[in-house]
């Protein structure tokens, strides 16, 4: 489904009855991530994604419009975000805009990624990752 989405691996043949996994998605590509924690709260058009991610990340993040374009194209495919409506508060009233939301798969996704992503903090923290200096910084007697 999203197998240009992750280069890791081929997405696994599903037959058309299939309903997709969530699970089957992870790990998803960063930007992805980042795009479906954009869409959790509110519906958004295309630079308000590229503003939210920007600011969430404190600039450790900055897409590109035609990565963000591409993955929207790809999520949107994959069913984990659709076009929707502007929000009745905006105040824009630029046709061109077009605004995403999370479908409810998309949800279930971010959720298990969320899950996945813990799951690697505690390994991190129970290896003692951080607890220590990098070799680069150690000092040799």
């Amino acid at each position: 489904m999203l197998e240009h989405m992750t280069r890791d691996r081929p997405a696994e043949p599903q037959a058309a009855a299939d309903p997709p996994n969530a699970g089957d998605l992870l790990p998803l590509p960063p930007h992805v991530f980042q795009i479906l924690l954009s869409l959790l709260d509110r519906e958004r058009h295309g630079y308000a994604l590229l503003q939210d991610i920007d600011r969430r990340t404190d600039g450790e993040m900055r897409l590109g419009t035609s990565t963000l374009y591409a993955a929207i194209k790809r999520m949107v495919a994959a069913g984990l975000i659709e076009e929707t409506e502007p929000p009745s508060d905006e105040e824009s009233t630029d046709e061109r805009r077009r605004y995403y939301r999370a479908t409810p798969f998309g949800r279930a996704v971010a959720r298990e990624e969320a899950l996945r992503i813990g799951r690697l903090h505690r390994m991190i923290k129970d290896a003692g990752v951080l607890d220590r200096p990098p070799a680069s910084a150690r000092v040799e007697p």
